[in-house]
Formats: structure tokens, C-alpha cells, sequence
């Protein structure tokens, strides 16, 4: 079953080969910045002298992003040029998938080529019916707030609003509802150099906050049945090397064992390689989020944290 929205990363095209004849079965589309300079990609600048042939000859479905946090000019200026692009990646490479931040536009997109399927990013902060109702007759995919990410409530009640597609990215570990979010993707979108963790002092101050940040282990997916349509792997740069990239992937995909420093995660990540128990984790996944008034996880990190020093003395 095709579920799996994977990153691009600038490697030769038989990297590429090898994905899908491994996992090709279950890849629903690598998704890649939108080619040129017509829009921010969202991220960082990253490689790309290989991306021309991976879209002419590489055996995969691919998905554009056009979803920087914020667009620097109003969306019906750069709409024009963005359709006619688009209209090239779909004529001359079949791309027939776009991710968006922008309702607008989604919208103006959605007259202009109505068979192009579009996703709403994590960017567009959709975390409650109301704002469904909002998007719902742009999109054909809806990709929730990450702050949802931990929050079975808060997801079935999305599942149940929404009659599209449901795409969770389950491996970004981004603090949920993070006060730094929108300047750090702002600066990754336009600045010239990767922005540092703008949260790592608040992490260093407080580094339990990392276990509520918004990542679900493999052996975790368990929990989120029919709450997805497909999963989609963060890590354009986490996951830049490809012998991780295949690790991680082939992990997600069967469902092997990791810990959550090991799954290409952002700067917000678990550092140490701490064991996250089932018990644990599932009742993160329907506790009442009152933070102030909760210990859990403090007390959880901090016991985690000794025992794997118990380990590494003992070893």
C-alpha cells in the first residue's frame, strides 16, 4: 500500500533505483522544494545538482512544496508564474502532487488546474474542525499541526471533520505549538544561513520538554490506526546521508524498533537514546496536555536519563 511520503535528497539517481525497488510498493511520492527560485522552499537551501535527473528517469511519484511559513508577496502576484511551473512539472515529469501553506493560494491553484492534488502543510496550522471548514474545498490532503501529532483526541476529531486524505508527519519532533516556530521557519525560509535551534535554551533549561515533542516511534504507529491515510518522514537535512536515510526509512516502513534520537528528527529531538516504554507513550497520546499541573514526563526524562547512565558506567 502506498503511504509513504519520503524527503528528497541530492544523491545519484540509483539511490533512487534502490529505494524503489525496495520499498516501491509502499512510496506514495518523494517530495521535493518546488525547482528554480520562483518561491522559498520552507527550508534551508540544499543540494540540488542531481534533482534534474531524478525527476526525468527516477521510478517514483513526486510531490513539490510550495509552503514557506510565510509568502513574501501576496499569493495572487506569484500565482501566475507558480501555475505555468507547475503546469511544466506536470507535462514534462508528471507531477501531479503539490503542498501548500497558503489557502489562497490553494485556491487560485485549484481553479487554474483542477486535476492537480493538493495537500495543506503542517504550515497552515490546521488543528480543528472549524478550520476545516475553512479549507476544505482546496485541498485534497490534509497534513494536521504537528502540535496534534500527540493528541488521539484532537486527531479523531480531524479525522472525523475532514473527508479528504489524512498525512501525519510523525518523525519532525518539533516542540508542539513551539513559541519559536514561526521565526525559525521564517529564517529558514529567506535567510542566507541555516538558522541556529532558537528554542536550545529553552531546552537546555528544560530538556524533558523534548519527549512531548511531536514524533511516534515505529513501533508506536500502532497507536494511530485509521487515523492516516498515508506518513510522511521529515529530513530533507536530518536525513541528507543516505545509508541513515535508508535506515530510518526501512525502520518506519517494518515497523523495527527505534529511539527517537535515531529517527532523523529536528533540533528539538531526544538527544540520548532513551528507551520509550509502550505504557508511557500511550498515555501521552490521551493525557489532558496540562503541562503546569503535571509531572509525567519530567519525572519519566529524569529517570530514563539515569538509567541509561547506570548502563554506560556499568559498561
Amino acid at each position: 500500500m502506498s503511504i509513504w511520503v519520503i524527503p528528497y535528497i541530492d544523491q545519484d539517481l540509483s539511490f533512487w533505483q534502490e529505494i524503489a525497488r525496495q520499498h516501491g510498493e509502499q512510496i506514495h511520492s518523494v517530495y521535493l522544494p518546488m525547482p528554480g527560485s520562483l518561491v522559498a522552499s520552507g527550508r534551508a537551501p540544499q543540494p540540488d545538482q542531481k534533482v534534474g535527473d531524478f525527476l526525468r528517469q527516477a521510478p517514483l511519484k513526486k510531490t513539490v512544496l510550495i509552503n514557506p511559513i510565510l509568502l513574501n508577496h501576496p499569493a495572487e502576484e506569484m500565482a501566475p508564474a507558480l501555475i505555468q511551473a507547475l503546469r511544466q512539472l506536470r507535462d514534462d515529469f508528471g507531477v501531479e502532487h503539490v503542498t501548500l501553506a497558503n489557502l489562497t493560494l490553494a485556491k487560485i491553484i485549484r481553479k487554474a488546474i483542477p486535476e492537480m492534488k493538493i495537500a495543506a502543510s503542517c504550515l497552515m496550522g490546521i488543528s480543528s474542525p472549524a478550520q476545516v471548514l475553512m479549507a476544505q474545498d482546496a485541498i485534497d490532503t490534509l497534513i494536521p499541526d504537528t502540535r496534534l501529532l500527540r493528541d488521539l483526541r484532537a486527531l479523531e476529531r480531524l479525522r472525523k471533520a475532514f473527508k479528504g486524505e489524512i498525512r501525519l508527519i510523525i518523525n519532525e519532533a518539533c516542540l508542539p505549538g513551539c513559541l519559536y516556530r514561526v521565526q525559525h521557519f521564517y529564517e529558514m525560509a529567506y535567510s542566507k544561513y541555516y538558522p541556529q535551534s532558537l528554542c536550545r535554551s529553552l531546552l537546555t533549561e528544560q530538556p524533558w520538554l523534548r519527549l512531548t515533542g511531536a514524533w511516534v516511534l515505529p513501533q508506536h504507529l500502532k497507536f494511530f490506526e485509521g487515523l492516516y491515510d498515508s506518513l510522511k518522514l521529515s529530513g530533507r537535512v536530518t536525513l541528507k546521508d543516505p545509508e541513515r536515510y535508508r535506515q530510518v526509512l526501512g525502520a518506519y516502513i517494518n515497523r523495527q524498533p527505534l529511539s527517537p534520537c535515531d529517527i532523523g528528527g529536528g533540533p528539538a529531538s531526544v538527544l540520548e537514546g532513551l528507551e520509550i516504554s509502550e505504557a508511557w507513550f500511550e498515555q501521552t497520546l490521551r493525557c489532558n496536555k496540562q503541562c503546569t499541573d503535571c509531572v509525567i514526563c519530567q519525572e519519566y526524562y529524569n529517570q530514563a536519563l539515569e538509567s541509561l547512565k547506570v548502563e554506560s558506567h556499568a559498561g
